[in-house]
């Protein structure tokens, strides 16, 4: 039975010239989420054309889960800590979809 997730598409666009100083924090963030107990699927993509531009997508098994996400440890040492300085930008946005998750 299909069951709704929530889906987070977030766009981080770097400072100019900082995108590779983003890339191993972010590397280390996104293998911690993906142990979160509501995390479902979490990938970031970078760039070709613009690499100082990350686009993350993240499934979470309920709504609760992305503010869950922001209170761990490794959020607020590598998300606020390192990863948001380093930042010109960020957009997230947020969506409940019915389903099964990818």
């Amino acid at each position: 039975m299909a069951h709704a997730y929530l889906q987070v598409i977030a766009h981080y666009f770097a400072k100019p010239g900082n995108g590779d100083a983003i890339v191993k924090p972010l590397t280390e963030l996104a293998a911690a989420t993906r142990k979160e107990p509501k995390n479902i699927y979490y990938e970031f993509f970078r760039s070709p054309l613009e690499p100082d531009h990350f686009v993350i997508l993240e499934n979470y098994s309920d709504a609760d889960g992305l503010a869950e996400h922001r209170e761990t440890e490794h959020f607020q040492r590598l998300g606020f800590g390192t990863i948001i300085p380093l930042l010109e930008r960020r957009e997230v946005e947020s969506h409940m979809v019915s389903g099964d998750a990818p």
